[in-house]
């Protein structure tokens, strides 16, 4: 699959709020879009690889938390636009395997925002389609807009980022222009005679 970052106007890297910030990814210029991705367990999953090297690339400022402490800390020092929560990460690095994941709490920050960004949700594979269900619907209720169970395949993560940006950041950039066009449509009686 070939991704493509889809936005209105390409030299316009302002129209999605987009700031410096520190991140994985060339320093190119400014990033589109922060993406806070996190990711617990105690292997690599490819997801996490891949869709750094692949959106940074793209100039989106990927920034990466290992536990719930670091995620904490970013949603705190920078506007996070996008973010992927794994629910299976740890609460801080001294974390001991089998203490409460720290997932559900990055949910409630990210929820508690002003302007909540679109969240996937990475959850482990679920034991019963009666817990699927019930995981999905809470997963839902506290604000996801995706819920990706693992194993996750890079591609699908990307498909689900690029639905996250049509959505959320190109079809409302598109629709502020042209609201403001029609404001200078309304608001500048010689524009009005000269159309």
């Amino acid at each position: 699959m070939r991704f493509r970052l889809l936005h209105p106007q390409p030299a316009d890297h302002t129209a999605f709020g987009g700031a410096g910030g520190h991140g994985s990814g060339p320093a190119r210029r400014t990033p589109l879009l922060n993406l806070l991705l996190t990711s617990g367990g105690w292997r690599e999953d490819a997801w996490a690889v891949a869709v750094p090297q692949i959106l940074g690339a793209h100039g989106v400022n990927v920034i990466q938390a290992r536990s719930g402490v670091e995620a904490s800390n970013v949603i705190r020092s920078v506007t996070v636009h996008i973010a992927v929560v794994d629910l299976a990460l740890p609460l801080d690095d001294r974390s001991a395997i089998g203490s409460e994941p720290a997932g559900a709490r990055v949910l409630q920050l990210l929820r508690r925002l002003d302007a909540p960004p679109p969240v996937v949700v990475v959850r482990p594979p679920q034991p019963t389609r009666r817990e699927s269900t019930r995981g999905l619907v809470d997963a839902l209720l506290d604000g996801a807009f995706s819920v990706v169970d693992r194993p996750c395949h890079p591609e699908l993560m990307l498909r689900v980022m690029q639905r996250i940006i049509e959505r959320h950041y190109v079809e409302r950039a598109v629709a502020r222009r042209a609201a403001a066009a029609t404001d200078i449509n309304y608001t500048n009686p010689q524009h009005q005679q000269e159309t």
